[in-house]
């Protein structure tokens, strides 16, 4: 083969593999949601708390791209909790509280690990896991804990929650659960309290890709 001919024949391959590549990419960036969540299926009652509606800030959905988002406040006698759960069908969508925190001018004092044994009603059966967030800002004390969601599992990290959803069934896309609170009246009373509503809402949050395998199952 004449030197010029496998010259083209390279140019050629580099042409068609480059190509593929941008399709792939551009698969990847431009993902419609193939599911709707329910969240507001998620019960008004948690844990001896009241819930009420909070209204989504639109400045804030816009920024996330996010393709459904709630947000709640729970208030009890030992102190409130509110509630945001964000579903996104890209894995852009979905940002890691552990950065959004420092960006609204909160300082993370603590950030560990913790893991919540699956409600009975769980559709998955390992322990959800998760990240506790001790923050403050001007004096004030919060409590942060966050979850991502994926069809088969959490996981507290947010670098394999995106290659989960990127590489997981087409426009399932992602959840995460974010709670927080005071650390009233202890912060050991106030971070079972989180526990206890991570363990109470996962499966709300969820459920619209259980109940849509099962039903295509039937």
């Amino acid at each position: 083969m004449p030197p010029v001919t496998r010259r083209y024949l390279a140019a050629l391959v580099v042409i068609v593999v480059a190509a593929g590549a941008v399709h792939a990419l551009r698969a990847l960036s431009i993902t419609a949601p193939a599911y709707q969540p329910n969240f507001q299926a998620l019960p008004l009652q948690i844990a001896g708390h009241d819930g009420e509606e909070l209204e989504v800030n639109e400045s804030i959905f816009g920024f996330l791209g996010a393709d459904a988002m709630i947000e709640r406040l729970y208030t009890g006698p030992d102190g409130w909790v509110s509630v945001t759960l964000i579903y996104g069908a890209h894995w852009r969508n979905v940002h890691s509280p552990a950065g959004c925190y420092p960006a609204q001018g909160w300082l993370i004092i603590t950030d560990d690990p913790i893991e919540v044994a699956a409600p009975d009603n769980s559709p998955t059966p390992a322990p959800v896991e998760g990240r506790l967030l001790r923050v403050m800002k001007n004096e004030q004390q919060r409590l942060a804990m966050f979850s991502f969601c994926h069809p088969g599992g959490t996981t507290s990290d947010w670098t394999k929650q995106g290659w989960k959803v990127a590489t997981g069934p087409r426009g399932a896309g992602g959840v995460i659960i974010i709670l927080n609170t005071e650390p009233i009246p202890t912060r050991s009373a106030a971070q079972q309290r989180l526990k206890q509503f991570l363990a109470e809402v996962y499966p709300y949050a969820v459920s619209f890709w259980y109940q849509e395998s099962d039903a295509a199952a039937g």
